[in-house]
Formats: C-alpha cells, structure tokens, sequence
C-alpha cells in the first residue's frame, strides 16, 4: 500500500474543498490511507479532518511545534506501505493521482523519487500581467508546460505533488528542519533540499506528467509585494544549492561571490531607471531580481557566521 502525508497549518479556507476531492479518488492498487499533521493550527482545521473521519482513511495527528517540515518528519513515524506519496493542504488532486504514481512506482525500480503534474488554480479574477512576468515554478510551483514523463533531475520534482520510497527513509533521511514554512520570512525548499540531496546519494528522479493535482492560488497570493517576498525565500534556497558548486579561484565576500554585490547594484540601479520611466514590468522584474539577490546574499553572511562560530550551517 502507499500513505499519503500532508501537513497543514490554518487549513481551514482550502482543506474542504482538498478533501472532497480525495472523496473521489480511484484506490490504488494495494489500498492507501491519508496522515495529515495539525501543525499548530488556530482555526477549524482539527474540526474540518475529525469530520472527514468517516468517509476518508485519514489518521490526523496535532504537534505543537512550529515548521512544515518538523510536522513531516512527525508524519513519517506514522507511515504504512512501501511508497510516501507528499502533497500540501491547497492542492486539489485528480482522481486517478494515485493510480498513476502507483504504476509507474512499480514500473521503475531504478528510481526512489516521483514528481507529478501540478497546474494552477486561480482566483475568479486574474491580474493579466502574472503570466506575462512572474516565475509561475518559483511562486506557485507551477509545472512548466513542456515537462513530459520520464528521468528529471530532483530540482524539478515539488512538495506539493511528490512521492519517495519508504526505503529512502528507512535509511534514516529526514526533511532539514531549518527550511521550509514557518514562521517570519522562512528559507524556501522544504522537500526540494531532501530530494537533492537524496539525488547526490544516487537516488534517481522520475517525472509523471499524468498525476495531476491542482494548486490553489488565493486572492492575498497574487499581491507584487507577497511575490517579491517569496524571491528573498528562493534566494536564501539558492545560496545552498549553489555554494559547493562555486570555484575556490573566486573572490568572496561575507560567504558569497563578489559579483553577486556587482549584480545587487545593478539590479537596484535598473528598478530605479525603470521607476523613473514608469515601465511596470521592467520594475517588477528588477525588484524581484533585488528581492532574491537580497535574501541570497542575507543567507551568505548567516552561513559564513554561522561557520566562524563552528555551527553547522544545514
């Protein structure tokens, strides 16, 4: 069998339309059941799962400790079956989702990490700018449209539509708890850093592009500062995939390259002369550009101290 496990914090505004869509799942072979953790919720999420108890095979379970990725690795403890299937509380699923992990999980032996489709679900009401100038993959976790199924590199396989072997973590990995949701302005890349660092180890990626969910995408989500804030979260990220990467010849400065500073300056010069020539797109663009270099360079000097002071710095 496989379990599904999702965590979930204030739920309540998207978890009845989640779970009235699990209500229609086609079973998989082999049966499935559904662990969702209460991380610390203060609104009907407890009562919303209790009332799911009787047409669903879910297994709530409330920590008090705060961090998506706390609440997984507690969700793990409580696993059944030979494939962890992940997903988020605003991710609407197809019916035949976990029909199709589960073939192509026991097609391909070779591969331990599964990512499939995820499409947005907008608001009634659209800004025509958003898919004109946002990163839909580094905002929403959007699927790019031309991924088709088959090997992928783990950087293209999102929490919100994923599945690992238990095997994986029977060999004792875990989600880094230092990243992912949580409170204050949290570093991106909750499942993301495990599945590339479980790829480094040789655990190879597959993509299946027709396990499908949909990614609500609310109202409050579509705001330019809510999405400059998430490129500082997607720098902070950036800084850890790319720094063993970075040759010992280059020139640092606090932890980072010293051209990361000459691009911070160009990015701030170029949201200046797009403000004065009130080019809307080119501002947005540029602010996102700040934005991430910010949060990349902010985790560069973190992570230097952090070193200096013989901490471990993931």
């Amino acid at each position: 069998m496989l379990t599904v496990l999702m965590a979930t914090h204030n739920g309540a505004t998207t978890l009845p339309r989640v779970l009235n869509s699990y209500c229609q799942l086609v079973e998989p072979a082999g049966g499935w059941r559904l662990v969702v953790v209460d991380n610390v919720s203060v609104d009907a999420t407890g009562e919303i799962l209790a009332g799911f108890a009787g047409s669903l095979p879910i297994t709530p379970v409330r920590i008090e400790k705060r961090g998506k990725n706390v609440a997984l690795n507690v969700g793990l403890d409580l696993v059944d079956g030979d494939l962890v299937v992940f997903t988020d509380d605003d991710a609407i699923v197809d019916r035949q989702w976990l029909v199709r992990l589960r073939q192509v999980a026991d097609q391909q032996a070779d591969f331990d990490v599964f990512g499939g489709r995820i499409d947005p679900v907008w608001p009634d009401r659209l800004p025509e700018w958003i898919p004109r100038v946002v990163n839909l993959g580094a905002t929403y976790a959007i699927t790019p449209r031309g991924l088709r199924s088959g090997p992928v590199s783990a950087s293209q396989v999102w929490g919100a539509n994923m599945a690992i072997r238990t095997s994986v973590f029977l060999r004792g990995h875990r989600f880094n708890e230092a990243v992912g949701p949580s409170t204050g302005q949290y570093m991106m890349g909750s499942e993301l850093e495990l599945t590339c660092r479980i790829e480094r180890l040789g655990h190879k990626a597959w993509f299946v592009e027709d396990a499908q969910v949909g990614h609500i995408i609310r109202s409050h989500q579509l705001d330019r500062q809510w999405i400059i804030k998430r490129a500082y979260r997607l720098g902070r990220h950036m800084f850890h995939q790319e720094i063993d990467s970075i040759p010992r010849d280059v020139k640092m400065l606090r932890g980072a390259p010293r051209w990361k500073y000459r691009e911070l300056i160009a990015a701030l010069g170029n949201s200046l002369r797009c403000a004065l020539a009130r080019d809307d797109d080119g501002k947005f663009l540029a602010d996102w550009q700040l934005s991430f270099l910010r949060g990349y360079l902010a985790e560069a000097g973190t992570s230097t101290q952090a070193r200096s002071h013989g901490a471990l710095v993931r």
